[in-house]
């Protein structure tokens, strides 16, 4: 690996590829969504707890709170990275105003949804992550959008097609949320909406 200016990207000194990949070894400043990494390393957690709640369904609460607790301390802690930039006022509302969203629809869930087994209510829950997912592309960029659309297209199947067991929804939902981490904590590509 040769260390090479990253064109594009100002104040780079180091840089790898994979393809057209920019990795972590790129140094660069004015990020669009300068958060995308602790968003990523956040998914990364909460997908790898998610999943082990799947795998350990005895260790549910422990796995569900250790990915939580984890991605909340790792999230900030990406801090100390390279900085991508500064964010933005809106980037930093749309980040408390989606946990505030999340937090209001996952109790209107829960309410709606508690009495009716563990599939309604579960998808019921995942469906309001992903909406919470989509309103955080302010924050972390269109990547994490895509997620939000993704997770609650399988949140809403797996509410309606019985014929396919819930758990594989879970297990989908915590893949998809484990794979766009690391491509936004790794990679962490300057995609826009426009």
């Amino acid at each position: 690996m040769t260390p090479r200016y990253a064109p594009g990207h100002r104040d780079a000194t180091y840089f790898t590829t994979i393809g057209d990949v920019i990795t972590l070894l790129d140094v660069a400043a004015d990020h669009p969504y300068p958060l995308i990494r602790g968003g990523g390393l956040f998914l990364i957690c909460v997908g790898t707890g998610f999943l082990l709640c799947w795998l350990l369904p005895k260790y549910w609460a422990q796995c569900a709170i250790a990915g939580g607790v984890a991605g909340f301390i790792a999230s900030g802690l990406s801090a100390l990275l390279p900085s991508l930039g500064t964010p933005s006022a809106v980037q930093i509302s749309a980040l408390v105003g989606s946990f505030l969203l999340e937090a209001g629809l996952i109790y209107l869930a829960v309410t709606r949804y508690k009495d009716a087994g563990d599939r309604k209510l579960i998808m019921a829950i995942l469906f309001v992550v992903g909406i919470h997912f989509i309103t955080m592309g302010l924050a972390h960029g269109p990547l994490i959008a895509i997620l939000g659309v993704l997770t609650t297209i399988n949140a809403a199947i797996g509410f309606h097609a019985k014929a396919i067991t819930w758990k594989a929804f879970g297990v989908t939902d915590a893949l998809l949320k484990l794979g766009f981490g690391l491509v936004m904590f790794l990679a962490y590509p300057a995609l826009t909406y426009s």
